[in-house]
């Protein structure tokens, strides 16, 4: 018997028990308390990003110490310089040694001047280094192999609430037309699928209880949808949420207890500074 009405997944059921895993680990290495209490879902709207700027080095650095703001980590000495001006030569760094004042340097990140015409990808990528920064201290080793670790950095990015940036910035535009409206150099390589990273969305905004509409206005439009309906997905699975509403844990950072002040946490959002930021409204 054909069945003709045989729901079509909204996405691979390993994927999806992988989104699920890397929250439980998340969320039991990074403090429930602050992601149930403190995260908020970022927005690439003025309302978050305001303010003005000259040029792109000084956006680029605003950005900067915004998004850093509103992962919580604005304790950690930082700096945001542009990837031509790295210097190859240095060695690489260690998170845990810079934390410790142990490195002469402060923990170096690095912007691509062009993003500033495409925000999305810019706070994206800066939200993925922090959670690749902040994933290599958690106690307990994640649930991926090595060759996954970009995709769980990811995955931290939008536990800590930039999960709208990172779908919007997960695949690269497609050429058309005269091919003058797109710019390689603006866009970002990101690991998670688009869809992927909206149903990793659907979770931190059915666990923050978020409605979906919220979730899913500044998204671009064509994933409006699919957010919706992996929304909806991840709403059947109370079991798996009720699993990860019922972790009760406070951060666990290997050499780094003493960095995470008690009044600022993970994914915490303070008052916006002054950024300029062109967003442009959603679009296919």
């Amino acid at each position: 018997m054909l069945n003709l009405f045989k729901k079509t997944p909204v996405l691979e059921e390993e994927s999806i028990q992988w989104l699920f895993n890397a929250y439980g680990w998340a969320l039991t290495d990074f403090g429930s308390d602050v992601f149930f209490q403190q995260t908020r879902l970022i927005e690439p709207s003025r309302e978050f990003f305001p303010g003005g700027g000259d040029s792109a080095e000084e956006i680029s650095a605003l950005i900067f110490a915004q998004v850093q703001q509103y992962c919580g980590l604005q304790h950690w000495p930082c700096i945001a310089i542009s990837h031509y001006d790295h210097d190859d030569t240095q060695p690489q760094q260690n998170i845990t040694q810079v934390l410790h004042g142990q490195s002469e340097r402060p923990l170096l990140f690095f912007f691509e001047p062009q993003q500033v015409a495409n925000p999305d990808a810019m706070i994206a990528n800066y939200a993925h280094a922090f959670g690749h920064h902040l994933g290599a201290l958690a106690q307990h080793r994640p649930p991926c192999d090595d060759e996954q670790w970009p995709h769980m950095a990811e995955l931290l990015a939008i536990y800590m609430g930039f999960g709208i940036m990172m779908v919007n910035s997960a695949r690269p535009q497609k050429a058309g037309g005269c091919g003058s409206c797109r710019n390689p150099a603006a866009e970002r390589q990101g690991f998670l699928t688009e869809a992927e990273a909206a149903y990793a969305l659907a979770i931190f905004c059915v666990l923050k209880e978020i409605p979906a509409k919220q979730g899913a206005a500044h998204l671009k439009s064509y994933m409006r949808s699919y957010f919706k309906k992996a929304y909806q997905d991840v709403v059947e699975r109370q079991s798996s949420i009720q699993t990860l509403r019922a972790i009760d844990s406070r951060p666990h950072l290997r050499g780094d207890e003493a960095h995470l002040p008690e009044q600022t946490g993970i994914g915490q959002a303070n008052t916006p500074m002054q950024v300029t930021v062109n967003f442009q409204p959603p679009s296919p």
